[in-house]
C-alpha cells in the first residue's frame, strides 16, 4: 500500500514537471508580432517600426501594413526585426493596421496586430535646457525649470515626470504627473536636505499618452546644492596626552569633523574655551580637529561654526580622579575586537570611552563612545589594520570628570612573524657560549610571540646534525653548554605565535676555544721565574755587603772590586790646560837626555809585602793633590833602595820646554768619590767589623 502510494505521488509530481517544461518553453517562444512598435521622430519624418527578434535563426520575417477596412496589404520582407517606411505611403488622419509573419506562419488575432494613425505616433524630444535655482529665504527648497521640446506643434497639451536624487545615491525618487500638471515648465522641490547636492532630470509625453514607448528620453542630469543651514549635533571631543620635542607630555584636545548631514555647510571656525580653575580662556582658530592646552587645564568647551550659526558647546572635564572601569578584556574574532568591561560599583557614569592606537608608530589617537547601559563593544573590521599591534583603554566619564584608563594590547588578526631574532656573541669558553639577542621589532612579529626556538648545528660543511631548544620568550640571553672544544658552529633563531612558526633570523658561525692545558703550563713557568727573579733581585740589593765579604775568598780580588771606567772620569779634562798651539808645539818638541846622579846618603826603607798592600793603600793620601806622593809611591809595586832619595820630599825639576804645558793640581770628582767606600759602609759591615785586625793587615800586639 505504501509503495503504491510513493509511486503516484511520483508520477504525479513526474506529470507536473513535465507540464511546466512546457508552459515555459511556450513563454519563451514569445510571439514578435506582439511586441511590435512604429513611431516617428517628428511630423514629417518617416514611420520606424520594430519587434522582437525571434529565437530562431536565421529568420524570415514578412511586415503588413494596410489602411483599416482595406483588404489588399502591402507586404514587405526583411531578415531584420525592424524596418522604415516612407512617409508617402501613408495619408494623415487616417488609421493604419500592422502585422508581421515569422517563417511563413501568420497570427491573425487582434492582440497581434497594431493600429495607429501617423500623427499620433510622433515621439516627443526630451525637455531642454533643464535647470534648478534656488528660492530666497527657503533654505530646503529649489525649483526646477525646462524647455518644451520643439519636434512637436505648440497646440499639444504636454505631460511630464521629474526625478531627483542625492549624488551618489543609486536610487530616483519621482514626482507623481498629478503633481506636476499639465504643459508645465517649472517644479519647486521641498523639504530638501540643507547644503546637500541634488541631481534631477524631466521627461514629457502628449497628454493622455498610455504608451510608455512614446514618452521622450530623459533629459541629461542636472545637479544644485541646497543652501547652509544652522549645524546640528555638538562635536564628538576627546583628548590625549603625547610627547612633545622637550620629551614632556603635553594636553591635546581632539574633536571628530562633523558628517556631511550634520554640519549643514561649510565649518568657518571653531571655538576652544578652557579653564585651570582660576582662568578662563576663549580662542577662535580654523584648523580642524585639534588643539594644544596647557598641562593645567581642568575642562574644555569646543563649538562648531558654519556660515549660519553654531552646533551646541561639547563640554569635557578632565579632572581623572574617579571610579574606572574594571575587568576588562579584547578578544579577537572574525577580523573583528570585541572589547568587554565591568562598571565601577556604586556610581553611574554618563558614558564609557573606547580608545585605540597602534603601537610604534605615528601617535594617532581613535575613540568611540558608548552609552552607559552598554558593557562592551565591537569594533568591527575597516577600524583596526590586521597583523598589527593595539592599544585598547577603557574610560568613564563623569559630569564631573574621568576614570581610568584600564588598557590592554591585542592583534585583530595574527600571522607569523617575518623574521628570527639576530643573534650576538656575549661569551665563549671551551665547552660554552653565552648568546645575546634582542626583541623583534613590532612590525616583523605579526602576533604576540609565544616561545623563541634556538637552532644549532656543528660542521655547517659536514653532514648537518641539527639540535633545537625552545626558549622563554622572556629571556634576551642563554648560555648554550656541553660544546665541543675547538669546534666550529652555526646557530639561527625563530619566533612562534599561536599561527606558527615564523621564518629564521641571521645565521652566526663561531669557533669554541680549544685546550689550554700548555698555555697554563707556560704560564705557570713564566710567572714562577718572575718570581723567583725578583725575589733574587731584592736579596741581592738586602744582602750586598755580606755577599761581596764571602766571594772575596774564592773569587780573584778584581771581581769584587768596583773599577771606575776612566772615560766617565772629569779629572783628565781638569789636570792640563792645553794652549791653542799645543799640537803644534808638540811636534817640535826637544827631548833632552838626563844624567842619573847618585847621591851618597842612603836611607833604608822598609819592605812591604804583599799582604800590607791593603794597609798602605789605606794609609796613602786620601787625594790626589799631593804631587810628591802620587809620583813616588805606587800601589802593589815595591820602592827601590834607589828611589829612597823620594823620602826627603825633594821636588824632581823638570826641564823646561817650548810647550808651556800648564800643570793643575789633581781634584777629584763625584765620579771617583762614587767608588771609594765611605766609613759608614766599612762600620756596617760586621764582618769586617769582627775581624779588621786581619781585614786591615794589623798584627796582634800580643
Amino acid at each position: 500500500m505504501l509503495l503504491e502510494m510513493i509511486h503516484g505521488i511520483m508520477g504525479t509530481t513526474y506529470e507536473m514537471l513535465l507540464i511546466a517544461a512546457v508552459l515555459i518553453q511556450q513563454g519563451t517562444q514569445a510571439d514578435p508580432s506582439q511586441d511590435l512598435f512604429c513611431f516617428r521622430h517628428h511630423k514629417n519624418s518617416a514611420v520606424n517600426c520594430t519587434w522582437s527578434p525571434s529565437d530562431v535563426t536565421p529568420t524570415n520575417y514578412t511586415f503588413y501594413f494596410q489602411e483599416k477596412g482595406s483588404t489588399d496589404p502591402t507586404e514587405i520582407s526583411t531578415c531584420l526585426p525592424s524596418l522604415t517606411l516612407e512617409r508617402k505611403q501613408f495619408t494623415a488622419g487616417r488609421t493604419y493596421v500592422a502585422w508581421v509573419k515569422t517563417n511563413g506562419t501568420e497570427r491573425e488575432e487582434s492582440l497581434t496586430r497594431l493600429e495607429f494613425i501617423i500623427d499620433d505616433i510622433v515621439k516627443p524630444l526630451s525637455p531642454a535646457a533643464v535647470t534648478g535655482e534656488l528660492i530666497q529665504n527657503t533654505p530646503n527648497t529649489i525649483c526646477i525649470i525646462w524647455q518644451k521640446p520643439n519636434n512637436l506643434d505648440s497646440s499639444k497639451h504636454l505631460q511630464f515626470k521629474l526625478q531627483y536624487r542625492v549624488v551618489g545615491h543609486l536610487s530616483w525618487t519621482e514626482v507623481p504627473q498629478d503633481e506636476i500638471g499639465i504643459h508645465a515648465t517649472a517644479y519647486e522641490l521641498e523639504n530638501l536636505q540643507p547644503f546637500t547636492l541634488y541631481e534631477f532630470r524631466v521627461q514629457c509625453a502628449r497628454e493622455g499618452e498610455t504608451n510608455r514607448r512614446l514618452w521622450s528620453e530623459w533629459s541629461a542630469v542636472s545637479s544644485i546644492r541646497t543652501s547652509e543651514d544652522t549645524p546640528v549635533r555638538s562635536l564628538d571631543l576627546w583628548f590625549m596626552h603625547q610627547p612633545d620635542l622637550d620629551e614632556l607630555w603635553m594636553l591635546t584636545v581632539l574633536w571628530k569633523r562633523l558628517e556631511h548631514h550634520q554640519a549643514r555647510g561649510i565649518i568657518r571656525k571653531y571655538t576652544v574655551v578652557y579653564g585651570d580653575g582660576e582662568m578662563i580662556t576663549e580662542e577662535a582658530i580654523t584648523v580642524c580637529c585639534n588643539f594644544s592646552l596647557p598641562k593645567t587645564t581642568q575642562w574644555v568647551n569646543v563649538t562648531a561654526h558654519n556660515s549660519v550659526g553654531a552646533t551646541q558647546p561639547a563640554k569635557l572635564n578632565l579632572i581623572a580622579d574617579l571610579p574606572p572601569p574594571f575587568n576588562m578584556t579584547a578578544h579577537s574574532r572574525n577580523h573583528s575586537v570585541l572589547v568587554s568591561w565591568e562598571r565601577p560599583a556604586n556610581v553611574i557614569p554618563e558614558e564609557f570611552v573606547v580608545e585605540w592606537y597602534k603601537i610604534n608608530s605615528e601617535y594617532t589617537l581613535d575613540w568611540k563612545k558608548v552609552p552607559a547601559e552598554n558593557v562592551s563593544v565591537t569594533l568591527l573590521e575597516g577600524l583596526l589594520c590586521p597583523l598589527l599591534l593595539y592599544r585598547i583603554s577603557v574610560y568613564t566619564r563623569y559630569q564631573a570628570g574621568l576614570g581610568g584608563p584600564v588598557s590592554t594590547l591585542v592583534y585583530t588578526e595574527e600571522g607569523v612573524p617575518l623574521a628570527g631574532p639576530e643573534i650576538s656573541i656575549l661569551n665563549i669558553s671551551q665547552t660554552g657560549v653565552t648568546l645575546l639577542w634582542k626583541d623583534l621589532p613590532l612590525d616583523q612579529r605579526r602576533g604576540f610571540i609565544q616561545y623563541l626556538t634556538l637552532y644549532y648545528v656543528k660542521n655547517p660543511g659536514g653532514l648537518p646534525k641539527q639540535k633545537t631548544l625552545n626558549l622563554s620568550n622572556t629571556l634576551d640571553r642563554y648560555t648554550l653548554l656541553h660544546l665541543e672544544p675547538d669546534s666550529t658552529y652555526k646557530i639561527w633563531m625563530t619566533a612562534s605565535t599561536t599561527m606558527g612558526e615564523g621564518s629564521k633570523g641571521p645565521y652566526l658561525c663561531f669557533k669554541t676555544q680549544g685546550s689550554k692545558v700548555v698555555t697554563w703550563m707556560l704560564v705557570a713557568l713564566f710567572s714562577t721565574s718572575a718570581v723567583i727573579g725578583v725575589l733574587s733581585f731584592y736579596f741581592c740589593r738586602l744582602y750586598k755587603q755580606r755577599i761581596q765579604s764571602c766571594s772575596s775568598f774564592y773569587l780573584p780580588q778584581w771581581c769584587c772590586q768596583r773599577i771606575p771606567d776612566p772615560r766617565n772620569s772629569k779629572v783628565r779634562d781638569q789636570l792640563y790646560d792645553y794652549p791653542l798651539n799645543y799640537h803644534e808645539a808638540m811636534s817640535e818638541t826637544v827631548i833632552h837626555e838626563l844624567e842619573e846622579i847618585e847621591t851618597e846618603d842612603k836611607i833604608e826603607v822598609p819592605s812591604t809585602t804583599s799582604n800590607n798592600s791593603t794597609l798602605a793603600k789605606d794609609m796613602g793620601p786620601s787625594s790626589s793633590e799631593d804631587p810628591y806622593w802620587t809620583s813616588c809611591h805606587s800601589p802593589l809595586v815595591e820602592t827601590p833602595p834607589e828611589a829612597s832619595t823620594c823620602l826627603e820630599k825633594k821636588p824632581v825639576e823638570e826641564p823646561a820646554t817650548s810647550t808651556g804645558l800648564m800643570v793643575e793640581p789633581l781634584s777629584s770628582t763625584g765620579y771617583e768619590k762614587h767608588f771609594l767606600p765611605s766609613e759608614a759602609d766599612v762600620l756596617k759591615n760586621e764582618w769586617q767589623l769582627a775581624n779588621r785586625k786581619e781585614w786591615l793587615g794589623i798584627e796582634d800586639d800580643h
